[in-house]
């Protein structure tokens, strides 16, 4: 038994050593390309290798398949968020291994904390368990002190010899010992140390299962509230709403102009945070008074009144999104407008929960899973969407210089974007026939893209399938397409 034991700990040191030095030449100090998703699948496989029972539960099945999604995605088009997801994935099916079942979010996400934090320090409890194990071999018996002499006289013998042999001392003067400072740096052992941690971590797994905290007792609201108060309450909030809403109607859903010094800036910043907030505090206030142990405040025209303004909430939302669909339409498309459209649509979808939460009589431990399911499928869905080329291709189609309205077209963020943004520059390029210096300007920026992405597609790390179609497709010259004055054409 315990020379099994050893055995399978030489193979994962051996593991270790072989997956950190294939990282140190995928990615020390070079370009991410397709090399992530290899990378990411040689680990999956050395998991899978090593531990037959990571993929035997339906939901381990149902994981792992997620996780090889995104292997190929990675190799498709590598970006931070897909290898988070992917790193969070072989966690959890870790994880999943000892638990059996995803009893919770919250559970989830404790097992990984415990995870992350016993296998930081892993490989040092293994270090002191093989020097234990060794203390029964016979090496460990041994003398060391008897190999001091012939070393020592070794060395000073060697070294003797190429002062005496000036033939040997001209073969090695004549070699390049500057070979070895790449591998001689601080930053090239930090890589290494870095690496080989977390690769250990997930070899060697040991740490125990999160408990699930059992509540005390509810909060007594008896002094604050009561059925009288929340129907109150709800009826106060309800009517706040409806003004807020009734505006909104006004001037975003019927197109009316606004007020004489609001800008679509102004309406679509003030309100996006101030939002946020107000779904917060409806989100805590029903959860407070309509969560688990709380049927004493459940009359039913308190139900009515907090679905009405659950619905309030719904609606003041869809609003902040049309808010905010104006603002891009009026100025441009970026990632953090996108991000903020999600974050917009989650929240609406939390508030939906929480009415099919209250109306299913269901556990607030389920409102949390079922929330926590939506932000991963969105996460995860996102992470095979090319919002570069989204995002060029909306912003072309929409500037001054193409429309005659809205904003002017912001070259240097398309630069940014890197040669994602190469078929909506050439398409810009021939329709934008209100600025023709604009348009030059777009033609350089073009070629500078074009020498980008060839020397990104010279080097096999950064190579890609989708950098490889844009190289297909690069000689392709775009005709003059009917301009379009609204719409998300992409």
């Amino acid at each position: 038994m315990l020379i099994a034991k050893q055995t399978t700990l030489l193979k994962k040191q051996a593991t270790c050593i072989l997956l950190a030095l294939i990282a140190d030449v995928l990615f020390y100090q070079q370009p991410v390309g397709w090399t992530a998703g290899l990378y990411a699948a040689l680990v999956f496989t050395m998991l899978v290798v090593f531990n037959r029972h990571l993929l035997h539960t339906s939901a381990s099945k149902i994981i792992g398949l997620g996780v090889a999604t995104l292997i190929v995605e990675l190799v498709e088009s590598p970006g931070l968020l897909p290898i988070l997801i992917d790193g969070l994935g072989l966690m959890t099916l870790i994880t999943l291994q000892k638990r059996k079942d995803l009893a919770s979010a919250t559970l989830w996400i404790k097992d990984i904390a415990l995870f992350v934090e016993r296998g930081g320090w892993q490989w040092y409890r293994d270090c002191k368990a093989i020097k234990r194990i060794s203390k029964n071999k016979v090496l460990d018996k041994v003398n060391y002190s008897f190999a001091v002499m012939p070393v020592t006289l070794t060395l000073a013998f060697s070294i003797l010899f190429i002062l005496a042999n000036p033939i040997i001392e001209k073969v090695l003067s004549g070699l390049n010992w500057q070979l070895l400072n790449p591998f001689i740096s601080y930053s090239r052992w930090l890589f290494w140390f870095l690496i080989s941690l977390t690769l250990w971590m997930m070899l060697r797994p040991r740490f125990l299962l999160a408990k699930e905290i059992v509540l005390g007792q509810p909060i007594n609201l008896d002094r604050w509230l009561n059925k009288q108060t929340i129907i109150l309450s709800l009826a106060l909030f309800n009517g706040l709403f409806f003004i807020q809403n009734g505006l909104d109607i006004v001037f975003l859903w019927h197109d009316e102009d606004l007020p004489m010094g609001v800008t679509y800036a102004e309406y679509a910043h003030a309100g996006f945070y101030s939002l946020l907030a107000i779904n917060l505090l409806t989100s805590a206030f029903v959860l407070l008074t309509f969560g688990d142990h709380r049927q004493a405040f459940q009359t039913e025209i308190a139900k009515i009144l907090v679905f009405v303004w659950l619905g309030q909430n719904i609606f003041l939302t869809l609003s902040a999104i049309n808010r905010l669909l104006h603002y891009i339409e009026a100025y441009s498309l970026t990632y953090l407008r996108i991000a903020a459209l999600m974050g917009m649509a989650l929240t609406a979808i939390g508030l939906v929960l929480i009415f099919a939460r209250i109306q299913g009589n269901r556990r607030n431990l389920w409102l949390i899973n079922a929330n926590a399911i939506a932000l991963t499928a969105t996460l995860y869905g996102v992470c095979f969407i090319n919002m570069d080329r989204i995002i060029a291709n909306y912003n072309v189609r929409h500037c001054l210089e193409v429309t005659g309205l809205g904003s002017n077209i912001d070259l240097p963020y398309l630069q940014s974007l890197g040669p994602e943004s190469l078929p909506a520059l050439r398409w810009f390029q021939v329709n934008a026939k209100y600025s023709p210096v604009q348009a030059s300007k777009a033609g350089e920026l073009i070629t500078n893209l074009d020498n980008q992405l060839s020397v990104e597609s010279a080097n096999w790390r950064a190579w890609t399938w989708r950098k490889q179609r844009q190289l297909a497709t690069n000689a392709l010259t775009l005709k003059p397409e009917p301009i379009g004055t609204s719409g998300w054409r992409y």
